[in-house]
Order: C-alpha cells, then sequence, then structure tokens
C-alpha cells in the first residue's frame, strides 16, 4: 500500500482552454457579468451581488462600459442599472467603490451628476433623459427613494480552473 501525494494549483484565467460553465454570469469580453432582474435600491443590489461572489460592476475602462452597454442595447434593453460608482465617502468625488478609481466624467449624462436635492449619492447605468440615445451614468439617491429603485449588474472575478 502506498500512499501518493496529489497537490493541487489554482490557475487564474483558463489556461488550459477548458470550457467553464459561469451560469448564471455572462462573458463579454473578458470580463464575466450578471443582470439582476429586480428592481432594488443601491445597498440590495451590492448584497446580491456579494452573494454571488461577485462586485456591483465597476467599468476600469472605456472599452469595457462600451462593451457591457453594447450587449445591453444588442439585447434590446433601456433599463437602469446599478454600478459600484458612489460619492459616499466624499460628496463631489465620484469614485468606483470596488477600485477607488475616479469616475471618467466622459461617461456621465449632459448636467450630471447633479446630486439633486443633495441626496443622490449612487450612480447607475440608463438612458437618463427621455431624448437620451444611449446608455450614460447619473447619480440617485441610493436607497430612501422610490424613484431609485433599479436593476444592477454584478461583475465576478476572473474565473479559476483548477488542476
Amino acid at each position: 500500500w502506498t500512499r501518493e501525494k496529489f497537490s493541487i494549483q489554482v490557475h487564474e484565467g483558463n489556461t488550459f482552454g477548458a470550457l467553464i460553465k459561469a451560469e448564471p454570469f455572462t462573458k463579454i469580453n473578458d470580463g464575466y457579468y450578471f443582470f439582476g432582474t429586480e428592481s432594488v435600491n443601491w445597498y440590495e443590489a451590492y448584497e446580491k451581488c456579494r452573494e454571488l461572489n461577485s462586485e456591483l460592476v465597476t467599468f476600469e475602462t472605456d472599452q469595457e462600459f462600451d462593451a457591457v452597454t453594447a450587449f445591453l442595447t444588442a439585447n434590446g434593453s433601456r433599463l437602469n442599472y446599478w454600478t459600484s460608482g458612489n460619492d459616499l465617502a466624499k460628496t463631489g468625488s465620484h469614485r468606483w467603490f470596488t477600485s477607488g478609481q475616479r469616475i471618467s466624467s466622459l461617461r456621465w449624462a449632459r448636467n450630471q451628476p447633479d446630486n439633486a436635492g443633495q441626496k443622490e449619492h449612487c450612480i447607475h447605468l440608463g438612458y437618463i433623459y427621455t431624448d437620451s440615445q444611449k446608455f450614460e451614468l447619473n447619480d440617485r439617491p441610493c436607497s430612501q427613494d422610490a424613484n431609485s429603485l433599479f436593476k444592477y449588474i454584478c461583475e465576478a472575478p476572473e474565473m479559476e480552473t483548477i488542476s
């Protein structure tokens, strides 16, 4: 009788070209995203993403923003979706919650963010105005407003394989 030793190595990414079932996430370019179907406030959206071992979406590049919004557009969506963006730490300093990076001013809807009523601190993605032609960013109340119940986008960490 012999005892063989085995070791488990965890590799980031799909290093062997194996097919990985990513459900309930959708692969878009190099990222994996979950599009929540419930309308919830920002805090609930954050909790729902954490339950999936993911985070509210953070758009780290313009290419990522464009890819996700192109996917939504191709699927006929004109809904509102929570992102990880907020200025909860310092009013007027809009950052991605998961990375701490400043949010690019190129993606805001016109005249946004405006912190209307001094209570808009969480960032959503949507067709902000009736004449909007594309997805843009806007600030809304995080929880205390019935008009701030939106769908949400979760972003999974890079998938891992075990060998």
